[in-house]
């Protein structure tokens, strides 16, 4: 198991049309071929009304994905003001937002029990709530059928650390030194060999505008990739 800090420096020469062009391919694709098959005048009212369902989700998470890379031209705090946050009341409220997206790729996500008391992070809930749906996003890509996406929330070296947990193609040691080198040299970072990596893109730059990383943790079965947030002093929720 390896653990890698990214900062926004190694994601400087990430931001391009041809990067964002190559992540909404997928998405349209798949819209553009749900449309054909809606064209069937044979098709049932229930498979119609399932396909018609799939065609607005995956419409709805690739508009969201562009309106965040629009959001990191103008993070200013006056915009996004950082305030004490529960990441569990966060991680309630994108449980509720993901469940039609995790249904339509047929994966089930595991969310952390809610505690008597837990750490506020200094964070601003938009924000936060789009680094781990970004996170959430990208394990359903690759996650293999039938087994689980872990939410973890926990407390580590004076941070709270939210991670999202894949079981993706294990990457082999080659491909992670890669991926590292990527980041090094400030080259177009992917989560996985097919990957552009806009979303965690995404995360990166959020998670800079409130004092916060995000990092990578390699396993033998896929990845995890977190955001560290630094703990609100004030009293936490009881």
């Amino acid at each position: 198991m390896a653990d890698q800090k990214w900062s926004n420096r190694d994601f400087g020469a990430l931001p391009s049309v041809l990067v964002a062009a190559h992540e909404l391919k997928s998405p349209l694709a798949l819209v553009r071929q749900l449309s054909l098959l809606l064209e069937d005048d044979q098709l049932q009212a229930d498979k119609r009304l399932e396909l018609q369902r799939q065609v607005s989700q995956v419409s709805t998470g690739a508009l969201k994905l562009v309106e965040d890379l629009a959001l990191t031209a103008n993070l200013s705090p006056s915009l996004f003001p950082l305030e004490p946050v529960n990441p569990l009341a966060v991680c309630r409220q994108v449980a509720d937002e993901i469940s039609p997206m995790a249904k339509l790729y047929g994966h089930q996500v595991t969310w952390p029990r809610r505690k008597r008391s837990n750490e506020l992070v200094v964070a601003n809930g938009v924000l936060l709530n789009r680094i781990l749906t970004n996170f959430i996003a990208n394990a359903l890509k690759y996650s293999q059928a039938g087994l689980p996406i872990d939410i973890i929330v926990k407390q580590t070296k004076g941070l709270v650390r939210i991670g999202v947990r894949d079981r993706g193609p294990m990457m082999a040691r080659r491909e992670y030194r890669k991926l590292i080198d990527e980041m090094a040299t400030m080259k177009t970072v992917r989560t996985r060999p097919d990957s552009s990596g806009l979303g965690i893109y995404v995360a990166s730059q959020f998670a800079q505008a409130m004092d916060g990383q995000i990092g990578l943790i390699r396993h033998r079965d896929g990845l995890t990739f977190y955001v560290d947030m630094p703990i609100s002093r004030q009293m936490s929720w009881l």
